[in-house]
């Protein structure tokens, strides 16, 4: 968090090779991308920026460090002319580059950087081998970090539930807490008197924000039926703290060997993180010496458990089947992957409102994204953007761009608890026996980092071999099903049917399935149709714990088959580029809805689905003509009757989960 941030918005920008090429420049926005502008769509080679500021006297005796949240996808950084970073083979990871040595006091300084575009074998995404937009630039946001000589450097909270309860869904109870962080600067003869004091929060801070810096509640949430969903001590998912100063436990902690440590321990009564229930803890730290303040640092996450036991998933200690569908950031042509937060939210209600509560991400998302699954509701695989066939063999350098993005990954986004998993591969050759070795290497290196989570890879090959192949050796079987459009001679049930017979105590997730235009028609008719297919077979095995559809838009992407420059893509969506509905998603929303509502002689019979989706619904609001009526907690199976409701049409029927977003 730092004592200071500066967010560095206006930047001048030019394309071309040297830094000369600025003195005709321009002014621009950050988030920017070049490749969504007239003239520069399809320009994959050099940019650069330049943003000017002056420090201030205090800061002298301080550290200061730009922080990039991603730069796509090779980044040179300069100030006043001299290298000082560089950011390689890595467009979507967040990294910083140290200012402090080479400021210049009374005076404008210049931070620029040049970025690189262009396709490149030594880099993940290799090569021109990925489905999604190419697009370059500072993508992201750009911040000056000021603190003292020491900071406090990849916190990683220990957040786990004790869970007691078995075969149910636990709320609350006890959890073990505690924390690990580096004291960085704080080398020999630095970290004498060094100590950091923290606080634990229930909720958000006093101002109501989350880490991301957004209100309670966040964006475009005010949804109709929120007020019954709040009601009877409901909430929302990011809850203010006024009232609630009184901290869970605090502490001082002295700095050792460069390290901050909150030593484990049992809190007697926290409330867990769901997805219908999204509770957050804010750990806020002060690093100190003497009085001096050095660094402050603020954490949010939420305590909850996600374990693969045999072939099911347990949240919280309930056996769950979840469905969801990916979501391909970047598609808005007006915006390209240089989003605004607007443009993000818009795009994740949408996603969470087609009633998914578990989604993919090809390649990594800035913290803002996660920060608003942990307030939303929204469980995540973020993975390293490995895709395709394309080397045909992963080699020494594809591990090493692995292990360097992981690492960032895990450094800079462990603390969500949105994240569930982390993703090694996408549809690499999962038969070769050189690209296997690297999947069991990868997952390995996964766990050492973070034991806590499943380490997967996603398959389109195990039809060639239903029990060796590259997704058996990750914790969760992620499979690609395009039984009948890509993946052609195939039968839908015999194969699954032989996959399962091969990996009997295995869950699994088919983790892309749909229908993907102008490769293949009918429109969206047909992606409607495949969708109830693929979903009435998935329901028939019990090994299937979730659901991934492919996808939630249209999406931009340099391997598209449709339209040119800016608006080249691929029709796969249930929604537009843009986020516009079809007639898909509401079937998406429909099937995937966890509750199923039918009118009988003036009541309302109100069933919780027991096949997939398969969870326990708690908080949700049932509103008939504007009137909003508490639904009992039901589990997967129960039924429950709304009587005397009236004659009633299904169109005057609505239903919400505690958050807010609509079900129905």
């Amino acid at each position: 968090m730092a004592l200071l941030k500066i967010n560095l918005e206006k930047w001048k920008f030019a394309l071309g090779e040297e830094i000369a090429c600025l003195e005709k420049g321009r002014e621009v926005t950050v988030p920017h991308t070049w490749n969504i502008e007239e003239g520069t769509e399809e320009y994959w080679g050099t940019g650069w920026y330049a943003a000017s500021f002056v420090p201030e006297e205090s800061w002298k005796e301080k550290r200061v460090r730009a922080l990039f949240r991603g730069v796509y996808h090779d980044a040179y950084v300069y100030l006043n002319g001299k290298e000082i970073g560089l950011h390689l083979n890595s467009g979507y990871t967040p990294f910083e580059a140290e200012l402090t040595g080479g400021l210049r006091f009374g005076e404008e300084n210049e931070l620029a950087v040049k970025v690189d575009n262009r396709f490149s074998e030594q880099m993940l995404p290799f090569d021109t081998s990925f489905d999604w937009a190419n697009d370059g630039g500072l993508i992201r946001p750009v911040e000056l970090l000021v603190t003292g000589r020491s900071f406090i450097k990849n916190p990683a909270v220990t957040a786990r539930p004790v869970i007691t309860s078995r075969d149910q869904r636990q709320d609350k109870g006890s959890a073990v807490f505690g924390l690990t962080a580096m004291a960085d600067g704080a080398g020999a003869g630095e970290a004498d008197g060094l100590f950091a004091e923290w606080t634990l929060y229930e909720g958000c801070d006093a101002a109501g924000e989350s880490a991301c810096g957004e209100k309670a509640g966040g964006g475009d949430m005010q949804t109709p039926g929120r007020e019954e969903a709040v009601a009877d001590g409901r909430e929302t998912s990011c809850r203010k703290m006024e009232g609630r100063e009184k901290p869970v436990c605090e502490g001082k902690e002295p700095v050792t060997d460069g390290a901050v440590e909150i030593p484990g321990r049992i809190l007697p009564e926290v409330k867990y993180w769901h997805f219908d229930s999204p509770n957050l803890y804010t750990l806020k730290m002060v690093l100190k010496k003497g009085e001096e303040i050095l660094d402050e640092e603020k954490v949010v996450f939420g305590f909850r458990e996600f374990r693969v036991q045999g072939r099911e998933f347990y949240l919280n200690g309930e056996p769950v089947r979840l469905p969801g569908t990916e979501w391909m950031p970047g598609s808005d042509p007006a915006f390209g992957m240089a989003e605004t937060k607007e443009q993000l939210e818009k795009m994740l209600l949408c996603l969470k409102e087609s009633n998914s509560v578990i989604t993919r991400f090809h390649w990594q998302q800035d913290d803002w994204v996660f920060d608003w699954c942990d307030r939303h509701g929204m469980l995540v695989q973020e993975e390293v953007p490995f895709w395709g066939m394309r080397p045909p063999k992963a080699g020494e350098q594809q591990r090493k761009i692995f292990e360097e993005q992981i690492s960032e990954m895990v450094a800079f986004h462990r603390n969500h608890p949105s994240i569930f998993a982390w993703g090694v591969g996408n549809e690499l050759d999962g038969q070769c026996e050189e690209t296997i070795q690297y999947i069991k290497d990868a997952v390995a290196y996964t766990h050492r980092l973070d034991p806590s989570r499943p380490a997967n890879y996603v398959s389109n090959s195990i039809y060639k071999g239903h029990s060796v192949d590259g997704t058996t050796d990750g914790d969760i079987m992620m499979i690609n099903d395009y039984i009948g459009t890509w993946h052609q001679g195939y039968d839908q049930y015999r194969e699954w049917d032989a996959i399962v017979k091969q990996n009997p105590d295995r869950p699994m997730i088919p983790s892309e399935f749909g229908l993907c235009e102008p490769a293949f028609d009918g429109g969206d008719a047909r992606r409607d149709a495949i969708f109830r297919e693929k979903m009435e077979c998935y329901r028939k095995y019990p090994n299937i714990a979730g659901t991934i559809y492919f996808c939630l838009n249209d999406y931009r992407t340099q391997m598209g088959e449709d339209g040119e420059g800016k608006l080249k893509k691929r029709v796969h969506g249930s929604a537009g580029l843009c986020g516009e509905p079809k007639p898909s998603y509401y079937t998406v929303r429909k099937e995937y809805s966890p509750l199923a509502v039918t009118a009988k002689d003036g009541s309302l019979e109100v069933r919780c689905k027991n096949d997939l989706p398969c969870y326990t619904v708690k908080g949700y609001v049932l509103k008939v003509k504007g009137k909003g009526i508490a639904i009992p907690d039901l589990k997967p199976g129960e039924v429950w009757t709304a009587e005397d409701v009236g004659p009633v049409q299904m169109n005057e029927i609505e239903v919400y989960r505690p958050v807010g977003d609509k079900v129905l």
